[in-house]
């Protein structure tokens, strides 16, 4: 075969990017995402060894693998998948089906799509078998013990519970946490509380001072002070202090700051925000976005300092560099999330022009940047004045700040990071103000928020619960199982969120337990640094899943049997406190047949997308549910929304799901109920 170079990365998008940078002497290829993995409708895992069965994921990632082992044949490979754990993963699979065939098999890790970057990194390639396995196996005990936990749980679940539930060694702490949080509201006794304040001037400038104790929780107590001096006319200034305040940047974003700021800002959900990084990492303009690192390189910042002295000026710059340091070493080996191009906004704006990105891409890109810059920017400096007021013997509060040096505010002042501020007229100790208005005012203790997707986001990173590559899908996956929705940019829990955790707190407390999540995190961080074990990971979660728990009956599992027992014309007077019984008769008296309803539309399903429909699959309730998801599936992937159906997800702001008809179907449902009801 030919003496050309392969490079082999994941996405087709990444390949041609990649491909105008190195030139004819080498053939970049994509996998097409991962192209291995546990098969869909058996467990796939040996439960005596905890050996997988990995397979071929579809017919057209069999052709691409027939395709790269054809061209890899005698020829010098270099695979390029992404830089973590899931890249590694299908790297090694590649490896795998080619270190027979090539010539050599060699490992280059991308961090930024630039030019430069990509050809150092290709001259510094590895051989692959001198890389870190223990990614791989990090993978494994994840991807593997996972399974387990969701194939032993969610049947047992869906059976005791009655309906379909579905447990995740990692999604199920994070539904738990919506729930408790939604309990707390429902659960909250406002207080009342008397906010005492005065409305002061000096000549025509006006402001406000609040009484000393800012909540006076004592009814009477504030209306006595009250009484005492609402018919004052004057008040004197006891002290007046000034201080320099110094307010420093925040460190550039990682995955989950990042995901939290565009949520607060653009209300993106973290999967949105995952999608458009993964468009700008692969288009040159951030580096990798899937990262806990805080660091940047000495090379970036002397690019942004550059950038910052061109565009600001030599005031904006502090004399030290600035250097960040991650919360665990581990997480240096990566950088932050940064902008590639050292340029002003109106630069990032024309290279998101030219790569064809769109409006959505470029608001990720602006956050990105402000930050980038800010992070290595001089300090903002406010004056703050703190006065203290006599009235009447009676102290009274007031501040205010100036901003005498914007220093990195100058291009990163977000409404997350201001605060509440006054400006206050100048004031001289003694001088006497004239009081224009007293207020006393009755306020409610109000409960806690919803966590919105940001907040969850933060709070699972806090519980040490999943990683920077798996934020986004625990959210995604359960609003998609249908135990939370989002209302007004808050995750309220379903009625079957609240079933699933009574029943998990029940009986499978562990896999809700938020430092056991945490512990099972860290011993995967130790499988990556090959000091554990993943067998052992796996084995520790099939333990505990297969063990029998003491049944303890919820109350839909109790209506569940009860239904049953009147449908069959039995009594379950006898068994109603035996849990093992109970759940023997659910078993062998819940519905095996598939109802009438469901054949008619699995048959309509099979004409329209010519998939093969058996009797066996039309006799059992179960294997019929399974074959209907997979029509729906198909038939998803040659549905065309409607001229009308696009306009309704224009109206609420969800272009981006046009192009992705499941999910936008979903969404349209969702309002038209909601429109009904």
């Amino acid at each position: 075969m030919s003496e050309k170079k392969i490079v082999i990365v994941e996405s087709p998008k990444k390949a041609r990017e990649i491909s105008h940078f190195l030139g004819k002497d080498f053939i970049v290829k994509a996998t097409v995402g991962h192209f291995k993995d546990l098969p869909e409708d058996e467990m796939g895992v040996d439960l005596n060894t905890y050996e997988p069965k990995f397979v071929i994921k579809s017919q057209n990632h069999k052709k691409i693998l027939s395709e790269i082992k054809k061209l890899a044949e005698k020829s010098e490979v270099i695979i390029a998948t992404d830089p973590d754990r899931e890249g590694y993963a299908i790297g090694y699979f590649m490896y795998e089906e080619l270190k027979k065939k090539a010539k050599e098999v060699k490992r280059a890790e991308f961090h930024e799509i630039t030019k430069e970057h990509i050809k150092e990194k290709i001259e510094k390639a590895i051989p692959f078998e001198k890389t870190n396995f223990g990614l791989f196996n990090a993978f494994l005990g994840r991807r593997v013990g996972d399974r387990i936990v969701g194939y032993i749980l969610s049947p047992i679940a869906s059976r005791e519970i009655g309906g379909r539930f579905s447990v995740g060694r990692v999604q199920s702490p994070a539904v738990r946490l919506i729930v408790e949080r939604e309990i707390e509201i429902q659960n909250f006794k406002p207080t009342p509380y008397y906010v005492l304040s005065a409305v002061l001037s000096k000549s025509t400038a006006k402001f406000t001072a609040t009484y000393e104790n800012p909540k006076i929780e004592n009814k009477e107590e504030a209306e006595k002070i009250y009484e005492d001096i609402k018919d004052e006319k004057t008040a004197t200034i006891k002290k007046v202090e000034k201080k320099q305040v110094k307010q420093s940047p925040k460190p550039p974003f990682t995955t989950s700051t990042l995901q939290q700021s565009a949520s607060t800002v653009y209300r993106f959900p973290p999967e949105k925000t995952m999608m458009l990084a993964q468009d700008l990492f692969e288009s040159g303009l951030i580096t990798y976005h899937r990262t806990d690192s805080v660091r940047i390189s000495e090379k970036a910042i002397d690019g942004i300092r550059n950038l910052i002295n061109k565009e600001f000026g030599k005031d904006y710059l502090p004399e030290k560099i600035r250097v960040y340091k991650s919360k665990n070493t581990q997480a240096d080996a990566h950088e932050a999330i940064r902008i590639t191009h050292f340029v002003n906004l109106e630069g990032q704006k024309k290279l998101i022009q030219e790569k064809g990105l769109s409006e959505d891409h470029f608001k990720l890109l602006k956050l990105i940047y402000e930050r980038t810059v800010a992070s290595q920017m001089a300090d903002a400096i406010f004056e703050r004045t703190n006065v203290t007021v006599d009235i009447k013997g009676y102290t009274f509060k007031a501040s205010g700040s100036i901003l005498k040096f914007k220093g990195y505010k100058a291009v990163y002042d977000l409404e997350e990071e201001q605060e509440e501020t006054q400006n206050l007229p100048d004031l001289k100790n003694k001088d006497v103000l004239n009081i224009e208005k007293m207020d006393l005012e009755e306020k409610f203790t109000k409960p806690p928020a919803r966590y919105t997707e940001g907040g969850l986001v933060k709070k699972l990173e806090e519980l040490g619960i999943g990683r920077p590559s798996t934020y986004a899908t625990i959210i995604k996956t359960i609003k998609e199982r249908g135990y939370v929705v989002k209302e007004n940019g808050s995750l309220r829990p379903t009625e079957n969120a609240f079933h699933l955790i009574e029943y998990l707190n029940n009986r499978y407390n562990w896999v809700i337990d938020y430092s056991f999540t945490k512990k099972m995190e860290d011993f995967l961080d130790k499988v990556e640094e090959n000091k554990k074990d993943w067998k052992e990971f796996v084995r520790q979660l099939h333990e505990k899943s297969a063990t029998k728990q003491n049944v303890k009956i919820s109350k839909k599992m109790l209506d569940y049997a009860k239904d049953l027992a009147e449908k069959h014309g039995k009594s379950i007077e006898e068994i109603k406190d035996d849990p093992e019984k109970l759940k023997e008769f659910i078993d062998a008296h819940a519905e095996k047949n598939p109802s009438q309803k469901q054949i008619e539309y699995a048959k309509s399903l099979a004409e329209k997308t010519g998939l093969k429909l058996t009797d066996k699959e039309l006799s059992d309730r179960k294997l019929l549910t399974k074959w209907i998801d997979k029509a729906k599936k198909e038939m998803m992937k040659n549905y065309q929304l409607s001229e009308k159906q696009k306009n309704v997800l224009i109206k609420y702001g969800r272009e981006d799901l046009i192009d992705n008809p499941a999910q936008a179907l979903k969404f349209i449902k969702s309002k038209l109920s909601r429109y009904k009801k």
